[in-house]
Formats: C-alpha cells, sequence, structure tokens
C-alpha cells in the first residue's frame, strides 16, 4: 500500500489483506504501519472519513492488449500495488507498468501503446522537408465512429500518428475541464445543500435550545437522510414559554398580580418579560 502511486521507501502505508474478488468487485482491508508517525496521519484522514479513495498500479505485457470487436482490452495484468489516493478519477490515478519495467509509462506512451495495438496501414513516406527531425512518419486508418469521436471528418479515415495524437491530448485536456467544472458544480451543490440543512436543524434549536448541544449530530444526519432530520425534529418537544403557561389557565405557574411576578425568580420574571411583553405590561399597570 503506497502514497499515491510513489515507488519510494518512505511512500509504504502499510499493506493490503484479505484481498478477495466477487463478480468483478476486488476488495482488501489496509493495514496501516501505525508505527510510523507520518502515516498515521493519512491513516486518521481515512478513518476519519476525509480520504476516501484508493487506486491501483498494474503491470501487464504488451502482448496481451488486444483489440477486440474494436474496443481495446487488456486481457491479462498483475497487480502491483494498490494507493491511498486523494482524487480517484484523476486521469493519472491508475498507473501501467509494462514487460516487467518498475517506471510507469508516461501518458505518450499510453497513447502510442493504444495506437500501436489499432488497425494500421503503414506506408513510408519522404523525409518532410520543413521538419527533418520526422524522418519517418506512419498513416493509420481509423474507424468512422474513432474519426467522429476524434474530430475528423467521417470520410477522412487515414491519417498521420502525430495528428492523431494531437487530437487524442485535446480531447483529453478538454475532459480534464469538464471533470474540474463538474467537481466545482458538484461542490456548489454540496455547500447549498448543507447550508439548508444547518438552517434546518438552527430553526429546530431556536425552538428548543436544548438540542444546541447536538447540532453537529443532527447537521451529519440530514445529509445522509434528510427525510430521516425532518421526521427526528418533528418528534422533539418544542420550548415551553413561560406565557403560554400564564395564558393557560390551568398552569400552576399563573402569574395574575404584580406581587406574583415579584415572588418569581429573575430568570422567570426576564422569562415572562420577553415572551409576554403584553401581559407583563398589563401587571405593570394595575392598581
Amino acid at each position: 500500500m503506497l502514497d499515491s502511486h510513489y515507488n519510494s521507501t518512505h511512500s509504504v502505508l502499510g499493506y493490503w489483506e484479505n484481498i478477495t474478488t466477487d463478480k468483478g468487485l476486488l476488495t482488501g482491508v489496509p493495514v496501516f504501519d501505525s508505527e510510523d508517525e507520518n502515516v498515521t496521519v493519512i491513516e486518521g484522514k481515512v478513518e476519519r472519513g476525509f480520504i476516501k479513495s484508493c487506486s491501483m498500479g498494474i503491470s501487464f505485457n504488451r502482448e496481451d492488449l488486444k483489440l477486440v470487436a474494436g474496443v481495446l482490452i487488456l486481457e491479462k495484468c498483475e497487480l502491483y500495488e494498490v494507493s491511498i489516493v486523494a482524487v480517484p478519477s484523476n486521469a493519472n490515478s491508475i498507473r501501467l507498468y509494462a514487460d516487467g519495467s518498475e517506471t510507469p509509462l508516461t501518458d505518450d506512451e499510453v497513447q502510442n501503446l493504444c495506437l500501436s495495438v489499432l488497425p494500421v496501414d503503414a506506408e513510408e513516406v519522404k523525409p518532410n522537408e520543413n521538419n527533418p527531425e520526422n524522418k519517418y512518419m506512419k498513416k493509420v486508418m481509423l474507424t468512422v465512429l474513432a474519426a467522429l469521436a476524434l474530430g475528423f471528418k467521417e470520410t477522412e479515415l487515414e491519417h498521420d500518428v502525430e495528428d492523431i495524437n494531437t487530437r487524442v491530448q485535446k480531447l483529453g485536456a478538454e475532459k480534464t475541464a469538464l471533470e474540474l467544472k463538474l467537481e466545482i458544480l458538484e461542490g456548489d451543490a454540496a455547500d447549498a445543500a448543507k447550508k439548508g440543512i444547518e438552517a434546518k436543524v438552527d430553526l429546530a434549536i431556536k425552538a428548543n435550545p436544548t438540542l444546541a448541544k447536538n447540532r453537529d449530530k443532527f447537521v451529519a444526519l440530514g445529509l445522509q437522510d434528510e427525510a430521516l432530520l425532518n421526521d427526528t425534529l418533528g418528534a422533539m418537544p418544542k420550548k415551553a414559554s413561560l406565557g403560554a403557561q400564564i395564558d393557560n389557565p390551568g398552569s400552576p405557574s399563573e402569574v395574575k398580580t404584580a406581587e406574583e411576578f415579584q415572588s418569581l425568580s429573575i430568570d422567570a420574571q426576564l422569562a415572562f418579560k420577553n415572551d409576554n411583553p403584553e401581559a407583563y405590561a398589563k401587571l405593570l399597570t394595575q392598581k
């Protein structure tokens, strides 16, 4: 178990145990090296739910990458390591190690590897006089769907590898931009939802101040299940005001005269004054 795919002794966080596969799902239990102070920081973030992501690093042989029914399929690979990562959807969250190498493939190497598996009608052409470094170029025959996906016309299926690489890189940049935009929008929506939950909890606390000590728990419950929060808050008793008790003839705390008001404690007097300004004014005008 590594930290963010870094192949270093300092990046070893621990190991995985109870590794199982079930219907295509690979699972394992992390065991952190708790004797390492640097590891315990990451372990704590995982246990407290601030880091929830992991990512695979796989090793494979190039001949196991094949084109099957128009789709690139890696038929066999070896699990090289599994890292704790911050953002699993990052384009680089999966590391590919080819043919026993301990160095992961770069983005360009991955693109060239994928292109090398596609059906190719290669022909050697003369060196480009304007760019003598490109001594030899290859032409790639794309399918109609691949051409359209890369922004070429459906009638133009034969293209230079360099042109295809440029289009692939552009698509990758656009994908990254869209992912960032989506992440921001989802974050804004989550913030708005949390503020709504907090406002609902604060309103319930205003009606019953004894709920204040569990405010964070109520907010957490609302983020998990807002309907359950509504039911829970609805079942909570509301604060009973002294004014309501005074207006209720059956209440043992009836205050009908100034003398009775004076017999109350200071806190009760203040509560009565704040909750029942009209009744308080009447008491002051009694003869």
